[in-house]
């Protein structure tokens, strides 16, 4: 997507910790880290947020919609653009490239990414 992690794309986490065995945090060790993630998005000033799967569309956003139904919408969000995609984990275990799997839908919401990215101003 001719992209760098140096000067266009910044990755950070809802949880600043790994739960017990990759377990999915808890809202009380979500709302731990919700300071330090807005202080993130703060000093970063990002023109895009991609949410990566459910916990983080819930965590960020309060939206409860599963990440099926809302993956490659975008959403306002204080004033920002986000856009909810699978979490990398769920393409691993769905490792399909056919027209209407996993991996082909996050191609799509990728370019629809990019193209926005671009319109922005880079």
């Amino acid at each position: 997507m001719n992209l760098s992690t140096e000067k266009d794309i910044y990755i950070c986490n809802i949880g600043k910790c790994r739960p017990p065995e990759n377990r999915v945090p808890t809202p009380e060790e979500i709302a731990a880290c919700i300071p330090y993630l807005m202080e993130q998005i703060r000093l970063v000033d990002p023109k895009i947020i991609l949410l990566t799967g459910a916990t983080a569309v819930r965590g960020l956003t309060g939206v409860k919609q599963g990440i099926t139904k809302i993956r490659g919408t975008w959403i306002q969000w204080q004033g920002r653009l986000c856009m909810p995609i699978y979490h990398p984990a769920y393409l691993l275990r769905n490792p399909s490239r056919e027209q209407g799997s996993p991996k082909w839908q996050m191609w799509q919401d990728m370019q629809t990414i990019k193209a926005k990215y671009d319109e922005l101003g880079g």
